[in-house]
């Protein structure tokens, strides 16, 4: 990332947006290479061990229910510890990520056993939970502070789409394979800790107790926007759980096909949806509710018909180019949460959070259920058709939310 400094801002502010930025690309290269990998080889671990897809997507379903269940409690801890420092926080967050994956690397060394294996994998969920818990980005505080704006430059988008082809690429050359890409990526995440020395400490008020926090969730006031919470809550499941688990299997279980696949979507999302943008300014839709609750809705439901990876390709650009990238992006993985996404900390990003949290929850428990009765391919069909409806509903709830301010 490179950050842009106002006339104005002093050298010293300068210094502290080029650190948090530099934090947060180490961070975004850590996670493109990571996150959906691991869950990918936890995935193939438990299917090697049981020889049945559905008890490996039952596992990982109740294993990533459990991770969103620990972001679900703790959250409300972590929003009232921002009074006691920000930068605290996100150092602990960063560190917790770090032990996670260096935690996952050791089920792949030799003579492991299956206890030990399932503890390490076990471990990597909780600490993933904690991490996602406490890791609240301030960039806000830092543009009110010192009138410092971070923003990407090209190349460092492009360098991160690459991540995932390379990480691909790590994982089936021999010599190097799983545990070499996750001791990197937990070695990035420990690295990221150093830029965070020259951001000085920040607090952030967080009024609400933890009671007070669970009550407001559910409050008849704020019924709309847990909705919403729920239902992207949902579509990220969908989009970083279940989606990649389908297409590694589509794809024969090849790691390098995934990686590809995640790249070649990076690349040329951003290109297809300036496309879609540009039609739907010159038809004047782009404000129409029907239409875009329409174009997410099959988007989810082309990949229904995924079959081959070529299909897989035009599946993922498509619903690239139909969804806002500040709502959903294939990056989600390297900045998931709210307060990575330019917002305020505050109390109702603690709810937003949690909401997300809890939607991501439901579908765990749907398609944990589901595997239990039905092949898990039909356990992924209905998920899919399920998070199209909840594209649909969000876009209308959304929209009604917006003209509602």
């Amino acid at each position: 990332m490179v950050v842009i400094a106002p006339g104005e801002a002093g050298e010293a502010a300068f210094m502290r947006g080029q650190s948090l930025a530099f934090h947060r690309f180490l961070m975004r290269i850590a996670f493109a290479a990571g996150n959906i990998f691991a869950w990918v080889f936890a995935f193939r671990g438990f299917y090697l061990a049981s020889g049945s897809l559905e008890a490996a997507v039952f596992a990982i379903a109740v294993l990533y229910a459990l991770m969103q269940g620990i972001v679900l409690i703790m959250t409300p801890l972590s929003g009232a510890a921002l009074r006691h420092g920000m930068r605290r926080s996100l150092a602990y967050g960063t560190l917790l990520s770090s032990f996670a994956f260096a935690c996952f690397s050791l089920v792949f060394a030799p003579q492991v056993g299956a206890q030990f294996a399932f503890t390490m994998i076990a471990t990597f969920v909780v600490f993933m939970g904690l991490h996602r818990a406490l890791y609240w980005v301030p960039y806000r505080s830092e543009v009110t502070d010192t009138g410092v704006y971070v923003r990407t430059t090209f190349g460092q988008e492009a360098f991160i789409a690459l991540v995932p082809l390379i990480a691909g690429f790590i994982i089936e050359v021999e010599w190097l394979g799983p545990e070499a890409l996750l001791a990197a990526v937990s070695l990035l995440a420990l690295a990221a800790l150093l830029p965070l020395i020259r951001i000085p400490e920040s607090y952030e008020g967080f009024e609400w107790g933890f009671g007070e926090t669970f009550g407001n969730l559910f409050s008849p006031f704020n019924r709309g926007f847990l909705t919403l919470s729920v239902l992207d809550g949902i579509q990220g499941t969908a989009l970083l759980l279940v989606w990649p688990l389908a297409a590694f299997v589509i794809l024969g279980q090849s790691f390098l096909g995934l990686g590809f696949i995640l790249t070649v979507t990076l690349i040329l999302a951003p290109f297809a949806r300036r496309l879609v943008r540009a039609l739907m300014r010159r038809v004047r839709a782009e404000r129409s509710t029907p239409v875009l609750a329409s174009l997410v809705f099959s988007s989810w439901m082309f990949r229904l018909a995924a079959a081959s990876p070529l299909q897989i390709l035009v599946a993922d650009i498509y619903y690239h180019s139909s969804t806002s990238p500040k709502r959903f992006s294939l990056d989600v993985h390297a900045s998931e949460q709210s307060a990575d996404g330019a917002h305020y900390v505050d109390e109702y990003t603690a709810l937003k959070e949690m909401g997300m949290a809890l939607g991501r929850i439901l579908a765990c428990l749907f398609l944990a259920a589901a595997v239990y009765f039905i092949p898990a391919a039909g356990a992924f069909a209905l998920l899919i058709i399920i998070t199209a409806f909840s594209a649909a509903w969000s876009v209308i709830i959304s929209r009604r939310l917006a003209r509602g301010v």
